[in-house]
């Protein structure tokens, strides 16, 4: 049993050896299915000056390469008299890629950071309208139009509406960092926008005022438009009813059919008061005198 072991063992370890041989001599007469590849030796974060002293140029497999790469360092570095700067956070060994850097001989423009078929459209805000200085580049925000429908006839009818919703913002003044995270209350916010909706922007700024709300992150639902009136705030949207107090009318007691009326008598500052038969009940007792029945 041990002899058996033994040569069970020694059989399996040489079955192992001459499979990998056999692998290594496949990888080594193998293609070579790699293409240069210009990638970081070290991390650059937003409005960094690119050199080439923190590029490196490696070989990445044939369908691992991502779009908007650079084979060699001096593709990158037309005119080195110019600089090219950084527009995206990048970190170490990471392929550089076209849109994260400023064209060569280029500053870092805001133009390199708008979508295909997008334009790039600045709106007026203030410490409110800009929520308090939170709203960052790389968020996505809703626009509220608020103006007044009888400003011309000098009336107050103001009503709300919002313009547009889900729009990235690109910039906070002249601010393109995606990577800050300290609020700053800024005099503009530069959105990425539609052409239809750069001409909306501008003509809500002419006509009444803009205000943004942040959207929570993730948040992509686009709700129906709900026109707000400012008559329409104050109104509950409760109904009350209104119960009025039961009023109990009393009949007035009719006093009893007296005999008797009370006869005020003054002597000087003495005053008396005596009742008398009135002149019907009087009469009536002179007859009853009179046919001897009292």
């Amino acid at each position: 049993m041990v002899l058996a072991r033994g040569w069970i063992n020694d059989a399996i370890r040489d079955e192992y050896s001459k499979r990998n041989s056999q692998q290594d001599a496949l990888m080594v007469n193998a293609p070579a299915d790699v293409v240069p590849v210009v990638v970081l030796n070290s991390d650059l974060n937003f409005g960094d000056v690119l050199s080439p002293d923190v590029l490196r140029v490696a070989e990445f497999p044939i369908d691992a390469v991502p779009e908007g790469t650079y084979e060699t360092i001096n593709s990158i570095f037309v005119d080195p008299s110019q600089a090219t700067i950084v527009l995206r956070r990048m970190a170490r060994n990471e392929a550089v890629l076209t849109y994260k850097i400023s064209g060569p001989g280029a500053r870092g423009s805001l133009s390199a950071l708008i979508n295909e078929g997008m334009r790039a459209v600045s709106v007026r805000v203030n410490e409110v309208a800009g929520v308090a200085g939170f709203v960052m580049p790389g968020d996505f925000v809703d626009v509220i139009y608020t103006r007044d429908d009888q400003s011309r006839r000098n009336g107050n009818d103001l009503k709300s509406d919002i313009l547009l919703q889900n729009i990235k913002v690109l910039g906070i003044d002249q601010d393109l960092n995606d990577q800050t995270n300290t609020p700053n209350v800024v005099k503009t916010v530069t959105l990425e926008v539609t052409n239809t909706d750069a001409q909306k922007l501008h003509l809500a700024q002419d006509a009444g005022k803009l205000s943004l709300t942040l959207r929570r992150a993730g948040d992509a639902i686009i709700e129906q438009n709900k026109t707000i009136a400012q008559k329409s705030i104050l109104k509950s949207q409760q109904k009350f009813v209104t119960v009025k107090p039961r009023y109990v009318r009393k009949n007035p007691v009719k006093a009893k059919d007296s005999n008797l009326a009370n006869v005020t008598i003054i002597r000087g500052d003495d005053k008396d008061q005596v009742q008398v038969l009135k002149e019907d009940s009087a009469k009536r007792a002179s007859e009853t005198l009179a046919g001897g029945t009292l």
